[in-house]
């Protein structure tokens, strides 16, 4: 131990004796450090960390799968899972929850809109967790018609209630309907997603029949029972209800999920790449320290050769400079992680969206000990080989002044391998932030079907409770619209219920008429959307043929639909589809038949970078929906938000105006995985370029400096300024030009994992490759030039004196 305290403070008068050396070795490492540890704290937060719920591991998620239609996970049926519940024994118990929902608050002060859900009896348990007020839910009240009671979220309670212990037994109104307190949720928990309210699911199978299929399930494995054992049950189960209910079941399986793994699976791929990325940029960065340190030892030759002559062991001299090589390493470590707290807040601030409540990013003992162990290795990884090498001296010529060592053409054969190994670890970087950055910039520009720019959009949800009768609802949205319309800027205005790009939507079965009727378990799922007249042009939708809905599309009016391009194309590709007639639901029901009047541009509804399925739009008058989101088109779009709100004030003070947004916004947000991953890629791309090119000009400064002498023979010999040039360019661009070969090699080979991240560009393009390559070169140029131009103003005589 006293060896190693005399290693370390040795270490440290050296390195304090030699401040540029340990600045740039300090900072090369950190931003290295700092980079991995950013990205392995999300990895942690998101992959590695437990979810906040006890003994999570053995929650899954249950869906309905529909292969026959191509639907490889959807929705489940109530009557499905009331089977399961009552017919399984691989689950301590099941749960249904209601996607995603809102509830307006009303009462006492401004109405509120609040993201909540509907469960059912038994959840709480099943996730176990208890409130910390009051109780949960108990049978009776998970039944139609005595479902009244409601439970709060902490944050909720915190906020709308000042957190008074009194709240359980109070009643507040939702969605228009009084509801009783009865309890209080702890502080952090949320389910399914970031919701602050729970209500009873309150369903019988008479008010929602198998052919709905509108719910979530959850469940708890049995102790000792497997996802395989559980999945293969659950196939039991529902070839079993499929012989049971033809009519409704038919094709109609059952997928069992790790609820981790379908939290975390849209990241997984993505979090794991970008921590390889880092990785490479770390291995750039130990390179360029291993140069520098190679190049420290070479010039403390003869302090080796010094020690080795008053007794020193080669082990002595190896020990103390991988001591010295771990000290740089571990101040790094202390640095990147000052960054990485840094790079977590920067990451974070360009995530346009709330993130999920169980994400959680800080750097807690795994992410420190992570940073401790990359450090560790780091520093053996770039002070192992300059140790050995650095320390192989000859006495003789060591002790000579002026003397040059044997193993100088070694060191040298070394810092340029180590130069091709940069540069070719920069070119995979650099090929995978440019294929990540094509990417992005292609689904930007990709057609979604509709003007994004200069509309704003915001949601109006009624009261089921208060707004009861159709023509109520219907009179209520024409009258917001005209008066929405009126503002001052306003071109055109209507109302849906689906808005492009923000989710939601549903789908039915569609029945053409004059094809051949197929059963329920073949017939082909169609996007539903739900508008007002004026739709399309303020969206700026294209109408292909026909019309658009009007004021005459009444509920007494004929049935009719709009199909879009894709649609028309399939079922009517030689001739026009107006007035042909469809209808939804399964081909049993003999649901009212459509007549088509207008086709349309096909719309990209979920994602920029997969086309939703074929759509139908539907008028509102004929479809009543209670909740549909305006979209107004505007000069100064945003402006409105506060006129549209006092608008919705004055016909009902009671409803609040949920999620005003521009479509700007909601695009913007729709890409931002794309755009993060476009960043992150670009930015370490950068700084491994720019690693590459430090390495390159610190060999090629080290290698004039160490030829000084012959440069000036050269020069007193007759040679030119541009002969001096084309030797020292020309060494280090043969060496680039080897790492540019084997990165081309490691990147065609590395790419193909971006193959499911990327979108209208292939993980081998061309283009890339070669703009990548050249982009290098150039820069490996650069970095070669300014000590060449240094070479050519040594003055052969004082070159001469050299030593």
């Amino acid at each position: 131990m006293e060896t190693l305290l005399k290693d370390i403070r040795y270490g440290v008068r050296n390195l304090l004796k030699h401040p540029t050396f340990a600045i740039t070795a300090l900072l090369t490492l950190a931003i290295g450090i700092g980079a991995n540890t950013t990205i392995f704290s999300f990895v942690n937060g998101i992959l590695l960390r437990p979810l906040p719920y006890p003994d999570s591991e053995r929650l899954v998620v249950i869906n309905e799968t529909a292969h026959k239609r191509g639907i490889p996970s959807m929705s489940i049926s109530f009557p499905n899972f009331l089977d399961w519940r009552g017919q399984n024994h691989v689950f301590e118990d099941i749960s249904a929850y209601g996607l995603s929902s809102s509830f307006s608050l009303t009462g006492a002060g401004e109405p509120e809109r609040v993201r909540g859900s509907s469960v059912s009896q038994g959840t709480f348990e099943l996730l176990r967790v208890t409130p910390i007020l009051g109780r949960t839910f108990t049978t009776e009240e998970d039944r139609p018609k005595t479902d009244g009671v409601v439970i709060l979220g902490h944050d909720l309670w915190q906020r709308r209630f000042a957190g008074n212990a009194q709240v359980v037994g109070q009643n507040l109104i939702l969605n228009n309907r009084p509801r009783t307190v009865i309890g209080v949720m702890p502080p952090g928990f949320k389910f399914p997603e970031n919701h602050e309210l729970w209500v009873p699911l309150g369903l019988d199978t008479t008010m929602y029949p198998r052919t709905d299929h509108g719910l979530s399930s959850i469940a708890r494995l049995k102790d000792g029972v497997s996802l395989a054992q559980a999945q293969s049950e659950m196939d039991v189960i529902a070839r079993r209800i499929e012989e049971q209910n033809p009519v409704t079941n038919e094709g109609l399986g059952v997928l069992v999920t790790s609820l981790h793994e379908v939290l975390t699976g849209d990241y997984r791929k993505a979090l794991l790449i970008l921590l390889g990325v880092v990785g490479f940029v770390l291995l750039v960065a130990s390179v360029n320290v291993a140069n520098l340190m190679l190049a420290r030892t070479s010039a403390r030759q003869k302090e080796f050769a010094v020690r080795s002559a008053l007794g020193a062991s080669r082990w002595r001299i190896i020990r103390q400079t991988l001591t010295e090589s771990l000290l740089i390493s571990l101040l790094g470590a202390g640095l990147g992680l000052l960054l990485a707290i840094w790079g977590i807040k920067l990451v974070l601030a360009l995530i346009p969206i709330k993130l999920p409540f169980w994400m959680n990013f800080n750097l807690d003992l795994r992410v420190l000990a992570f940073t401790i162990g990359v450090s560790l290795l780091t520093a053996l990884s770039f002070g192992t080989v300059p140790a050995i090498l650095g320390t192989r001296v000859d006495l003789n010529q060591s002790l000579k002044e002026g003397g040059r060592s044997a193993l100088a053409s070694v060191r040298h054969r070394t810092r340029g391998f180590l130069v091709i190994a940069e540069v070719a670890l920069a070119l995979m970087v650099l090929v995978g932030a440019g294929l990540m950055m094509q990417s992005f910039l292609r689904l930007r520009n990709v057609g979604a079907g509709f003007s994004e720019k200069d509309v704003l959009t915001f949601s109006v949800i009624l009261p089921q409770a208060k707004y009861t009768e159709a023509p109520q609802r219907g009179a209520f949205f024409r009258q917001l619209l005209e008066r929405v319309s009126a503002l001052p800027g306003v071109e055109a205005a209507a109302a849906t219920s689906t808005v492009p790009l923000k989710g939601g939507g549903w789908g039915r079965s569609l029945t053409v008429e004059g094809f051949p009727v197929l059963s329920v378990g073949q017939a082909p799922m169609i996007q539903h959307t739900v508008t007002t007249p004026g739709y399309f042009q303020t969206m700026g939708i294209p109408i292909m043929a026909g019309r658009a809905f009007n004021e005459w599309d009444t509920a007494d009016a004929e049935k009719v639909t709009i199909i879009d391009e894709r649609l028309a194309r399939e079922y009517w590709p030689n001739e026009s589809p107006i007035g042909k007639r469809v209808r939804f639901g399964p081909p049993e029901d003999n649901e009212p038949w459509h007549k088509v009047v207008g086709v349309v541009g096909a719309v990209r509804h979920q994602r920029l970078d997969a086309e939703t399925r074929k759509s139908v739009y539907l008028p509102h008058l004929q479809v009543p929906v209670n909740g549909l989101s305006l979209v107004v088109r505007a000069r100064n779009a945003s402006s409105l938000v506060g006129a549209v709100r006092a608008q919705v004030r004055e016909m009902d003070p009671d409803l609040p105006v949920n999620e005003p947004m521009l479509m700007e916004e909601v695009v913007t947000q729709s890409v931002w995985q794309s755009r993060l991953y476009a960043i992150l890629f670009s930015v370490f791309a950068g700084v491994a370029m720019l690693l590459a090119a430090i390495g390159i000009y610190g060999v090629m400064s080290y290698s004039v400096t160490q030829r000084t002498q012959e440069i000036g023979i050269r020069m007193a010999l007759g040679a030119q300024v541009k002969d001096v040039l084309q030797l020292i360019v020309r060494g280090g661009l043969a060496l680039s030009l080897v790492g540019v070969a084997f990165g081309l090699v490691g990147a065609f080979a590395l790419t193909r994992l971006l193959q499911t991240l990327l979108f209208g560009v292939t993980p081998t393009d061309a283009t890339t490759f070669i703009a990548v390559s050249l982009m290098l070169l150039f820069v490996a140029l650069l970095a070669c030039y300014i000590p060449a131009r240094r070479a050519t103003r040594v003055d052969p005589l004082e070159a001469l004196r050299y030593e």
